[in-house]
């Protein structure tokens, strides 16, 4: 039996307060009524229209949509002499949900009931107001993006007819009704019955829940307040149609055993809030969801092998050149990144700065590619610092470190001892505050931005290092960022480092030079190599 249909004589403040039963909802519970021989009395007032069991005690009044099984099923209790009615004062109707002793019942009889069902069809039909005219039925429909502005449905109406009349499947429903005896009607009904503010479009469903079975649920300010609602989620929506063009790219892996998903509407909705147009279809590249075994031997030549055709299709996809397959050459690329370290340098470089990029973030803490609405009034601050000058050093280590401190006894035993010995450069990004969610607005990235192409500047035009040794303790934007600035056939030796987890030291993982890029192994034949041009 479905919610709201059994209602008892005896009321207590456990039972649920229904706020109404549809057609076939009431129907059922009519039947129920006949079938055990119960007495059932309907009471009616405009366009309202409740049931309540018939007895001594007083009775819970439900309202209920008096279509055409409930009323088979009136006129089979009228037959077997089940059946009373009464109407009432609208305004006393309105408030009542229990029934009174004092009531004065007549018999219902198939007369009444069919004059009753009368009465109300006119009252839901057109009304006494002015009817709805072509423009203003244009212009619901544009506001409503032709789906159901209920909240939360969305139907689309776009293949059904427009119209106010039953036995269709989009309707005109008024807020304010027509006729001031109809649903929510008042005195500025007439002036309303064609103003587009005050007509909704919707579903059928939906256009019965709100006059006939939950009318006092549905108040005209929160009808409002619903179309407005609606409308202007619609026009955000639509207004991505002026917005630039952005092909939406994904860079994701499992971490840590951990599945990385991401939604569309996720996806989409960060594009619009930074007044970009999501074009139809995301790519999703170098998507990585095999076990992270980063731990094992050659780990990183193997990584590369099985993802040479993704590293192939993703410099061919991102090219700054037409596109064969494609009719749309999109304004911007829209990157999504969060994969493994070696990786995000690995794509910025493939990317690079030769058009417009536009660098999403993700925040743990949220669960969104959204930037806040509201940053910190005191945003974590960056740093630059030169812990080893690394002037006439042929390599260099550059760290960044936003998300937690450098575990230098974590470093590969090499390049500690070159550290202790001062043979090799070190340049390190820091931050006040180091924590995961540090990269919280476009400005914080461009500060990092700032601090890191100066950091490349100082290593290849000043101390013309030939290696740099990248660790990234950093978001993974600032990674992918980071990887842009590196031009194509024109920087040093990049090795970047991976750290499978807090229990064991730092690795090489790639080697990116100017032209290749290629794993980092104890033998050079074991190697494996791509060419990124």
């Amino acid at each position: 039996m479905k919610k709201g249909i059994k209602v008892q004589n005896g009321l207590r403040a456990s039972e649920p307060q229904v706020s109404g039963l549809s057609d076939s909802e009431l129907a059922a519970w009519l039947s129920q009524r006949h079938s055990t021989g119960t007495s059932v009395a309907y009471v009616y007032a405009k366009h309202i229209f409740k049931v309540y069991e018939h007895c001594s005690e007083p009775s819970l009044l439900t309202t209920g949509d008096l279509g055409k099984e409930a009323l088979q099923a009136l006129k089979s209790l009228s037959k077997k002499k089940l059946l009373k009615r009464i109407e009432l004062p609208y305004a006393e109707l309105e408030r009542c949900t229990t029934s009174r002793p004092e009531w004065v019942l007549l018999e219902a009889n198939i007369r009444d009931i069919n004059s009753l069902n009368k009465s109300r069809n006119e009252l839901f039909g057109q009304g006494r107001g002015k009817a709805i005219s072509l423009p203003t039925a244009a212009k619901v429909w544009h506001d409503a993006g032709g789906r159901c502005m209920y909240r939360g449905c969305g139907q689309d109406l776009g293949n059904t007819p427009l119209t106010t009349k039953t036995a269709r499947i989009a309707y005109l429903a008024h807020i304010v009704a027509s006729d001031p005896d109809g649903p929510r009607g008042n005195e500025s009904s007439h002036a309303l019955s064609d103003a587009p503010e005050n007509i909704m479009l919707m579903c059928d469903g939906h256009h019965r829940l709100i006059d006939r079975i939950d009318l006092a649920g549905h108040p005209a300010p929160s009808l409002k307040h619903m179309r407005d609602e609606h409308t202007a989620r619609v026009n955000m929506l639509l207004y991505g149609l002026k917005y630039p063009s952005v092909q939406l790219i994904t860079l994701l892996a499992d971490l840590a055993q951990v599945p990385t998903n991401v939604s569309t509407a996720e996806l989409c909705s960060s594009a619009l809030s930074r007044k970009l147009g999501p074009l139809p279809e995301i790519k999703h590249m170098l998507r990585r969801t095999q076990r992270d075994d980063r731990g094992r031997s050659g780990f990183w030549r193997h990584f590369l092998h099985e993802h040479e055709s993704d590293i192939r299709e993703l410099i061919s996809f991102t090219s700054n050149r037409p596109s064969q397959a494609s009719s749309v050459t999109p304004d911007t690329l829209g990157i999504f990144p969060l994969h493994l370290v070696p990786v995000l340098v690995l794509a910025g470089r493939i990317i690079g700065e030769a058009r417009n990029i536009e660098v999403f973030q993700y925040d743990r803490d949220l669960k969104t590619w959204h930037w806040p609405t509201e940053p910190p009034n005191l945003p974590p601050k960056f740093d630059m610092s030169y812990e080893i000058d690394g002037n006439d050093l042929k390599e260099t280590i550059l760290s960044f470190e936003l998300t937690a401190t450098l575990d230098t006894n974590a470093l590969p035993e090499e390049l500690a001892r070159s550290v202790k010995g001062k043979e090799i450069g070190w340049i390190r990004i820091t931050s006040t505050d180091p924590n995961p969610n540090c990269i919280n607005s476009k400005e914080q990235l461009d500060k990092f931005s700032g601090f890191a192409r100066q950091a490349v500047k100082t290593i290849q035009d000043s101390w013309r290092s030939k290696v740099i040794h990248v660790f990234g303790i950093s978001p993974a934007s600032t990674l992918f960022r980071f990887g842009q600035m590196l031009q194509a056939g024109n920087h040093s030796v990049c090795r970047v480092y991976d750290r499978p987890d807090g229990s064991k030291p730092f690795v090489p993982a790639v080697d990116i030079t100017g032209n290749d890029v290629l794993s980092v192994g104890s033998e050079a034949e074991h190697q494996h190599q791509i060419s990124l041009r």
